[in-house]
């Protein structure tokens, strides 16, 4: 099963995120890029990346709430969002089987932005209800943005690790 990375919050920066939770669609997304960038070196695929160099390459972000059995994504939809749970949890589903429990501090979504492709899984939040950050990367800048989004992806594959070793340790639990 899928763990959520290990984090280190402290209350200031959880009150931060909960205080997003109020955020209506009207929010312009400099707002809420503020409200990352207060909390940035909390959450692992941004650390190391030049705020400046983050406010160039992260678009379409808006804090969303979902509830008890919505779906955030959809098994083989298209989409280049990546999300990281701020509170409440999510169960994943491929071909209607669950595969796995994401909790706060897990990041999805990141595998459609590296090899642009449909998603692989559904995500259904489990809890009464969750918050998360919702974000697309913006290449289009890339002469500027080299340095960070080679950060990005690297903490990006960094993650894809840790799930691929947490599903090889639950599947050798089984055997």
């Amino acid at each position: 099963m899928f763990k959520g990375l290990q984090v280190n919050y402290s209350i200031n920066d959880i009150a931060n995120f909960l205080e997003v939770t109020r955020i209506t669609e009207e929010e312009p997304n400099s707002k809420s890029l503020d409200k990352l960038l207060s909390v940035q070196d909390k959450i692992s695929i941004f650390k190391n990346i030049d705020p400046s160099e983050l406010k160039a390459i992260v678009s379409d972000l808006k804090f969303v709430k979902y509830k008890f059995k919505d779906y955030v994504v959809k098994q083989n939809e298209e989409s280049l969002e990546v999300f990281f749970i701020i509170n409440g949890e999510c169960q994943v589903f491929r071909d209607k089987n669950k595969i796995g429990v994401l909790k706060p501090g897990a990041v999805f979504g990141e595998t459609g932005v590296i090899f642009k492709t449909k998603r692989n899984a559904s995500v259904v939040c489990s809890s009464e209800e969750a918050t998360m950050l919702s974000f697309c990367i913006d290449e289009e800048n890339i002469e500027f943005c080299a340095p960070a989004l080679a950060i990005f992806y690297k903490n990006l594959a960094s993650q894809i690790n840790d799930k691929l070793e947490s599903l090889n340790q639950a599947f050798a639990a089984k055997t």
